[in-house]
């Protein structure tokens, strides 16, 4: 299938409109990441398009604005087009004396409103400062898909293939996903992964809750009371650690999940410092 460009789907923004846009990457930073911004509401993500570091970069009338995509590689989310009314000089004034940024004054136009969330683009971005003039980068965009209804988190995918950045989790624990809860109020055996160093941790989860609990258990505190875990910071933990689900074990007894556990442990190597983080 041939693929279609952005510019010929999106018609009412023609060429000699692009002079009155900035293209606005929004990439994961230091700040957090621009999708778990638009999760969180349309408050959080306005900001993320408010502001600019050290340069007044937005200076055209119009942001288009990509919201990045971690799902997915190299893919973008519609994030609306917003309307910069001004500098916001009362912010600025704060801004200005500590020298890292500019704030805006920005409202979200109707235009392509039903897009938000709903249209994934793809394109390659490589360069660091994501505010870009739109002639440079707009044409060279690729549809990639229109959803039926505007992104509202990751959707269960099933317990064959439940693999989760912590970050990606924390939010699904946030928000009390109902359909996740209840899947995953079973026992089971699961991994944790430091991407980092590759290490792993095998655990068990058969109290009140589930894996949903135990999970539940990590994301408040990081380490979820185990000791090798407890000697990294949560703040390395969030960043780096996924959570897999291994298998589900039915019985819940006491006796299978032990030896579930124990056969996972061996197959991982995770008794071995070398390889993983469990003491025994």
């Amino acid at each position: 299938m041939d693929e279609i460009y952005l510019k010929d789907f999106l018609c009412d923004i023609t060429e000699k409109d692009y002079c009155n846009y900035k293209l606005h990457f929004a990439k994961e930073s230091e700040n957090g990441a621009p999708l778990d911004a638009y999760l969180n509401g349309m408050d959080e993500w306005k900001y993320w398009n408010r502001w600019s570091n050290g340069t007044r970069d937005f200076n055209r009338k119009f942001i288009f604005s990509l919201i990045q995509f971690y799902p997915e590689n190299d893919t973008w989310l519609f994030g609306g087009i917003w309307e910069v009314d001004s500098l916001n000089q009362e912010e600025l004034k704060k801004v200005e004396s500590q020298g890292w940024g500019f704030i805006y004054n920005i409202e979200l136009t109707d235009m392509y409103k039903n897009l938000i969330g709903r249209l994934k683009v793809k394109y390659t971005h490589n360069i660091r400062n994501g505010r870009n003039k739109m002639e440079e980068f707009y044409p060279h965009l690729i549809l990639k898909e229109i959803m039926p209804e505007p992104f509202h988190g990751t959707a269960f995918p099933g317990y064959k293939n439940l693999h989760l950045s912590f970050r990606q989790m924390s939010l699904i624990m946030e928000r009390d996903r109902p359909e996740w809860r209840t899947a995953l109020q079973l026992p089971g055996i699961y991994v944790l992964t430091d991407t980092c160093t590759g290490k792993r941790y095998v655990g068990q989860a058969g109290g009140a809750g589930g894996i949903w609990q135990r999970w539940k258990d990590y994301v408040v505190s990081g380490h979820g009371g185990n000791k090798n875990l407890e000697k990294l910071s949560k703040e390395y933990i969030a960043k780096n650690f996924t959570f897999t689900l291994l298998e589900i074990v039915p019985s819940g007894l006491n006796d299978e999940l032990f030896q579930r556990e124990s056969y996972w442990k061996n197959v991982l190597m995770t008794r071995n410092s070398s390889f993983g983080y469990n003491e025994n």
